[in-house]
């Protein structure tokens, strides 16, 4: 070190936390450590090393209502746990504690084939659908709760049924929670600290849980009357609810799931406009439209689109609906219309990566169904350019506006099932040669 040259050690943040002068041989060494106030150090052992600049920015608003709802829930949990206990016969001379062990018994297991089962079921789903599970997974949560609180009075036999629903109901809680929470950690993990942003946030928890409980060890003392219980946890549950709905209204998704792909390319096709995610996740619903609805600019025509096997796609007949059969070289797409409302059907072909293109053109022809019916939707699709026909390049310049506008184009986030995709060819593995077909290609078949 030169004479008279000072250096620092500094934080992610760019905050100094030792500063060195001299040396150590014409002057004196010297480190000086940055005096951290009591308060901001506290606050540091809950937040992530580094942090703000190694986590997303909606980190700190999803961490402060997802901690005020864990809070509420701490407290309805002990006044639920409490009517469980005295349903189960505690304090009651008359109880059986046999009978009481086969309602657990019966309760924990069932429960557990729910939880497989979900999970088996719905597992694929929850991380395109984070948002939506998370939330959901707190309704499971108070449903469970609110059925706890019938459970002393009602007789053996419903007593059973209530609580093995309540049993399942936390089991869809748990893993839809548990698998929600890991994909938005993920999404809040910038700079590879997945990990110790899980541990941050346990800590948060077990502190926030203390809190709970010793406030509600104070309420399931002070209130024992039934109707002040179930008006408390109608108040409590409420609460629960709204920091929850904040909480996941609060992040910014940077994946392009059904819903926020359908925002952000029927905001393209009406003003030419790219947003980013922050602006849509203030368009997005938490509840809804998460199926993959789809509507026309007028909204005459409304219906959604899902993806599908080539078997799923040719085979499905509804009666009474008009069937329309496009063909790119990447998807084949069926489309099923009947008065205002239409189906949308799409099997990808083999080596076909990512699904967006395919959606786009979706969107397109929903968004511009009540023009091709006013062509006679056979000609409209017969025709070489359609009425809002993108190109390929067309298509490239807007992923490439996606990207540069935040998104993230390499998550696979429209598909909510195990991807399937169409060989065309013989089974060994050798695919229609690429041609580029016409731009769509029609077949059409009518079932009344």
């Amino acid at each position: 070190m030169s004479s008279g040259k000072t250096c620092y050690d500094i934080d992610p943040a760019g905050d100094v936390l030792c500063t060195y002068t001299g040396d150590g041989q014409k002057e004196p060494f010297l480190a000086t450590k940055t005096v951290v106030p009591t308060a901001k150090a506290l606050l540091y052992a809950f937040l992530p090393a580094g942090y703000p600049h190694t986590v997303t920015t909606d980190y700190l608003p999803y961490q402060t209502y997802d901690s005020l709802q864990a809070f509420a829930s701490s407290i309805t949990s002990l006044l639920a746990s409490r009517a469980v206990l005295e349903g189960l016969g505690v304090g009651s001379s008359e109880a059986s504690p046999t009978g009481a062990l086969i309602l657990k018994i019966t309760g924990d297991t069932i429960s557990r084939i729910a939880t497989i089962l979900f999970a088996h079921r719905m597992g694929q789903a929850i991380e395109p659908e984070c948002k939506f599970y998370r939330f959901l997974a707190d309704i499971f949560n108070d449903a469970a709760q609110f059925l706890d609180l019938l459970t002393p009075a009602l007789p053996y036999l419903p007593k059973l049924g209530v609580i093995v629903s309540a049993g399942v109901l936390r089991s869809l809680c748990g893993v839809a929670a548990n698998a929600s929470k890991a994909s938005l950690s993920a999404h809040f993990a910038v700079t590879g600290n997945l990990a110790e942003l899980n541990a941050k946030e346990a800590s948060q928890e077990t502190v926030v849980s203390l809190l709970g409980m010793l406030v509600g060890s104070l309420v399931v003392r002070l209130v024992e009357d039934k109707h002040k219980v179930w008006g408390l946890m109608i108040i409590l549950a409420g609460c629960h609810l709204a920091m929850n709905y904040r909480a996941v209204r609060a992040v910014r998704m940077t994946s392009l799931n059904r819903q926020r792909a359908t925002i952000v390319f029927r905001e393209w096709l009406e003003s030419g406009t790219v947003l980013n995610p922050a602006q849509v996740s203030q368009r997005e619903s938490i509840l809804m439209n998460g199926r993959g609805e789809l509507s026309s600019k007028t909204g005459d025509y409304t219906g959604f689109c899902d993806f599908a096997t080539y078997g799923e796609l040719k085979g499905w007949n509804p009666r009474g609906y008009h069937k329309y059969d496009l063909e790119t070289k990447t998807y084949f797409m069926g489309i099923w219309h009947r008065g205002g409302y239409f189906y949308m059907k799409i099997a990808l072909k083999e080596a076909v990566k990512s699904p967006l293109a395919a959606w786009f053109d979706a969107v397109n022809h929903a968004y511009h169904f009540g023009s091709a019916f006013k062509d006679g939707l056979e000609s409209h699709y017969e025709s070489e350019k359609p009425l809002g026909y993108v190109d390929e390049e067309q298509k490239e310049s807007i992923f490439a506006a996606l990207g540069a506008a935040g998104w993230d184009l390499e998550a696979n986030a429209l598909e909510t099932r195990l991807p399937v995709r169409v060989r065309v060819g013989d089974k060994k593995g050798t695919p229609e040669k690429e041609g580029l077909l016409r731009h769509p290609g029609h077949q059409e078949s009518k079932h009344d």
